[in-house]
């Protein structure tokens, strides 16, 4: 159990970055606050670009196109709800509550707003001495390949709202990749990794891989909009942010995250 457990840390990497952000750290004095970003491309080929240039170049950790890590998985469905509830919890006395972050760049300039003006560039800050607690959910069109027809992000200054929303999201069929709710989490990545069938690992490698591909977008900062620049605090107040694709029928995330310490500047894209 103690390496399935190791291995599995690999993957809860992974999860904590999936809608662009990265976790808080619950004690910002000895550990450094860490910074998630979100960004949306026009094409596949941009996309490929700023992997290569947040990997590789600035260094950060990129959660979104993920890894092939189905070699990394247990065999059978019934031994992964319990090894990944152990390393969802050595996670959260480490860093806090999953899915919460001190610093988000945001980067919707790929895709088209439907509120006009709110595909931009802006940064945020978790409140003094707080956090900013996030949802991100996938309503999937197919699961081998995944395809995701709809993202939903949304973004709260108090856990429970947080927690209630991803409740809500898994209601409507939403596999909910980061929240408070272990448990959602949990059944969200049994249903990608597993085939509910046969309670066995699936076999397609394309089974196991989020590319980061989506239909739609909606950004939910309607619980937190005082923390966006000016501009966008009265749109955000009254309803979330909706993004369609630029060109075909998909926008192309990139979500990576990077200690703020050693941070430089995102790349400015082309």
């Amino acid at each position: 159990m103690k390496k399935l457990a190791a291995i599995l840390a690999a993957l809860l990497s992974f999860v904590l970055c999936l809608g662009g952000v990265s976790p808080a750290y619950a004690q910002q004095a000895t550990q450094p606050a860490s910074r998630g970003i979100t960004t949306f491309y026009v094409t596949p080929e941009q996309q490929a670009e700023g992997v290569k240039v947040y990997r590789d170049i600035l260094q950060y950790d990129v959660a979104i196109p993920n890894l092939d890590l189905s070699a990394l998985l247990p065999e059978n469905l019934s031994d992964f709800p319990a090894a990944y509830k152990q390393v969802l919890e050595a996670s959260r006395q480490k860093n806090g509550i999953n899915g919460s972050f001190t610093q988000g760049w945001f980067d919707f300039q790929g895709a088209r707003a439907v509120i006009p003006g709110t595909n931009t560039l802006f940064t945020i800050d978790a409140p003094v001495q707080g956090r900013v607690y996030s949802v991100v959910a996938g309503l999937p069109a197919s699961q081998c390949p995944v395809k995701i027809a709809k993202t939903s992000i949304s973004f709260f200054d108090k856990v429970a709202d947080a927690e209630a929303k991803a409740k809500e999201l898994a209601a409507q069929k939403y596999l909910v990749y980061v929240s408070p709710v272990d448990s959602l989490t949990i059944d969200a990545f049994s249903q990608i990794f597993y085939d509910q069938t046969t309670g066995k690992k699936k076999t397609d490698s394309n089974c196991f891989l989020v590319s980061g591909a989506t239909e739609d977008v909606k950004t939910d900062f309607t619980k937190i909009f005082n923390l966006l620049p000016p501009a966008l605090q009265q749109p955000a107040r009254q309803q979330p942010f909706e993004f369609d694709p630029r060109v075909g029928d998909s926008i192309f995330l990139v979500n990576a995250r990077k200690d703020i310490t050693r941070s430089p500047l995102p790349p400015k894209k082309q």
